[in-house]
């Protein structure tokens, strides 16, 4: 049961940085049983990302990067309403790292705070028909 007030958001996906992307990419897929949902671009380093899930449940998502800055990226949370989302955790003491976006290979709108202990959340939304679902 979720508390009065709190935000009706379930864990979507955790986000690592990654050096050598097709090694990760490569052991997931063949040792965990991970199957590639999608390749996409990521919108701030411009660098690849690939979304891996086993069916309906929490995915991960994993960033190349030249130089690790550090194993955690995000922790991606799914809610219904992005924007409401948005603004109750900026309410509740949340800095803003990245105003509402589209990500049109998701098919699915997004946004990032940082919690007041520095932790990076990324807020996301799913169209209908989107691969990551």
């Amino acid at each position: 049961m979720t508390p009065a007030g709190a935000l009706d958001a379930v864990l979507d996906h955790v986000a690592t940085e990654e050096t050598d992307l097709d090694a990760r990419v490569a052991f997931h897929v063949g040792v965990l049983g991970f199957r590639v949902l999608r390749w996409g671009v990521h919108v701030e380093t411009g660098g690849r990302i690939a979304m891996l899930g086993r069916g309906g449940g929490a995915k991960v998502e994993l960033i190349e990067v030249g130089a690790p800055l550090g194993d955690l990226a995000h922790i991606g949370y799914r809610v219904p309403d992005l924007r409401a989302a948005h603004a109750r955790l900026l309410d509740a003491g949340c800095t803003e790292d990245r105003a509402p976006f589209r990500i049109d290979a998701a098919m699915a709108d997004t946004s990032f705070v940082c919690d007041p202990s520095g932790g990076r959340l990324q807020l996301i939304t799913y169209a209908p028909g989107s691969p990551d679902l």
